[in-house]
């Protein structure tokens, strides 16, 4: 298997990073104030009824996308009116040598006190889309509803107070957002369409300073956020327009107009800018392939809320603050495993529940399961014909999406996250507790960001469906657990990680 091949199973860790970054930003983008108004009240103004903004996307240097948001009066229904707040992003980059053109269009529906009436979005990456839809049931109550190829679930979300809920897929400019003081915080609380969970997040007002922008000096507010780690910057002028946000990770937004976004259109066909290098690190040495017993590294740049030691990993802190972590490839005896279904305890109950998207209820999911395990009771013989399914039937295709086991059995392709949560929603629904890990993977001189299994049959073990691996080799260093909202911890990590292999056997 040449290198590219090689490459090609190796994904980005969710979405892909510059998707993580770009959440980041469009939460950051969206401020409520600690006062009783409205969620939408400080950036809507009934003097500006009309707005429309772009913003270019660039990662090192070169142009990627754009923004483009537009607020407008809205009849809401006969006598009632309000506010229609439209956002799309489109992305033009490679991801793993492949061309990857997404679509995010959003759009949100507030009435002319700012409450939020109902809000859409859709991901459209080629093949695979998910479609999110909400709407407020009362004032402290927003019901929820995910379509993917066909499949649509439920589910409703209490509000702390009746401010009601920003969307984070909304990029609202700052129009009305109140005279800014340097010095002052302003505290929000989003419902992010990825995760589908609420999210505190707090911005902060640090200076005022001029930069360049346009080819002339603007003075410009400088507003500091932190989205689980991550630290962006943004530069705010008077009337309350983004002139300018960027992460220290090469991704920056600058404001234009539809002129320069057309122009820089035409360009993005020609960016040939690699972003899975973004998302890797470097070894120090190149290892050999499969085979190896056992792995042990030394690792900076990881904090104290990651959770290193699990089954087949072992964790130590050097005097200087390093972390050493050992892993051991796991063996199985097959006279000690369960027979599924599993019976369902404190321990694993998590790992049988399906979730929002590893959907181990929906009955394609469980007659494809049943297929194709046959009538197989051992949870590590059932756990290796689903593997060993995953591996010769779902093509390996970098896909920009938000992974979903529906999603995934329809489209027959995907990276690792794909494989990962369609491994997870088929185990769970034959009775098969199954984890979902995220950490890296070596391949080709790198540690890439990697998704993987673990399935319990009397003990955890550890599966990779992308690869095939029945038991997982142990260049696979384990970082998370969890579902997408949890997973979404890993940005905090993204460009801090640097390691060194002491050892293999």
């Amino acid at each position: 298997m040449d290198e590219f091949n090689t490459l090609k199973k190796i994904t980005v860790i969710l979405i892909s990073a510059f998707w993580m970054v770009m959440m980041a930003w469009l939460i950051s983008s969206q401020i409520i104030s600690q006062g009783r108004a409205a969620a939408y009240k400080p950036f809507l103004s009934k003097n500006t009824l009309i707005s429309d903004q772009w913003l270019g996307i660039y990662f090192n240097n070169s142009p990627v996308g754009f923004v483009h948001t537009s607020i407008e009066p809205y009849m809401i229904e006969k006598g009632v009116s309000g506010y229609c707040i439209v956002n799309r992003t489109w992305m033009n980059f490679l991801l793993l040598r492949k061309r990857n053109k997404v679509w995010f269009n959003a759009q949100a529906i507030v009435d002319e006190n700012y409450n939020l009436k109902n809000f859409k979005f859709d991901l459209n990456s080629g093949l695979h889309t998910i479609n999110v839809q909400g709407q407020m049931l009362n004032k402290r109550l927003l019901e929820v509803s995910i379509a993917s190829q066909g499949s649509v679930s439920k589910k409703t979300i209490p509000l702390n107070d009746e401010r009601g809920v920003l969307i984070a897929n909304i990029i609202s400019p700052f129009n009305s957002f109140g005279e800014l003081k340097v010095g002052k915080r302003y505290k929000l609380s989003v419902f992010n369409p990825f995760s589908l969970e609420l999210e505190s997040f707090q911005i902060n007002v640090c200076a005022k300073e001029f930069i360049q922008h346009d080819q002339k000096q603007v003075q410009a507010y400088v507003l500091k956020s932190n989205y689980r780690g991550l630290e962006q910057t943004a530069w705010v002028n008077e009337n309350g327009e983004i002139l300018r946000e960027e992460t220290g990770l090469g991704w920056v937004l600058i404001k234009g107009d539809a002129d320069q976004v057309s122009s820089m259109y035409k360009n993005m066909e020609k960016t040939d800018l690699e972003l899975a290098e973004m998302v890797s690190v470097a070894s120090n040495i190149i290892l050999p392939g499969n085979g190896l017993s056992s792995l042990s590294l030394k690792i900076s740049g990881i904090d104290d809320g990651f959770e290193l030691k699990n089954q087949r990993q072992e964790a130590a802190v050097t005097t200087e603050g390093e972390k050493i972590i050992t892993i051991n490839k796991e063996k199985i005896d097959l006279t000690k495993t369960l027979s599924i279904p599993v019976k369902e305890n404190k321990e694993n109950s998590e790992f049988l529940s399906a979730t929002d998207f590893i959907q181990s209820e929906n009955e394609e999911i469980k007659s494809m399961a049943l297929r194709i395990i046959n009538k197989e009771k051992n949870s590590y013989l059932a756990a290796k014909k689903i593997n060993k399914w995953l591996f010769e039937n779902i093509s390996k295709v970098p896909v920009v999406s938000i992974p979903s086991a529906v999603d995934v059995l329809k489209t027959k392709e995907g990276d690792c996250n794909e494989h990962t949560v369609l491994f997870a929603a088929l185990g769970r629904s034959i009775g098969l507790p199954v984890k979902v890990n995220v950490g890296l993977a070596y391949t080709g001189g790198r540690f890439y960001y990697h998704a993987w299994v673990s399935v319990y049959t009397g003990e955890w073990v550890d599966m990779d469906p992308t690869f095939g691996q029945d038991i997982a080799d142990v260049t696979r260093i384990k970082l998370i657990e969890g579902d997408i909202d949890k997973q979404l911890d890993i940005i905090r990590l993204l460009g801090r990680i640097k390691l060194e292999v002491i050892e293999y056997k």
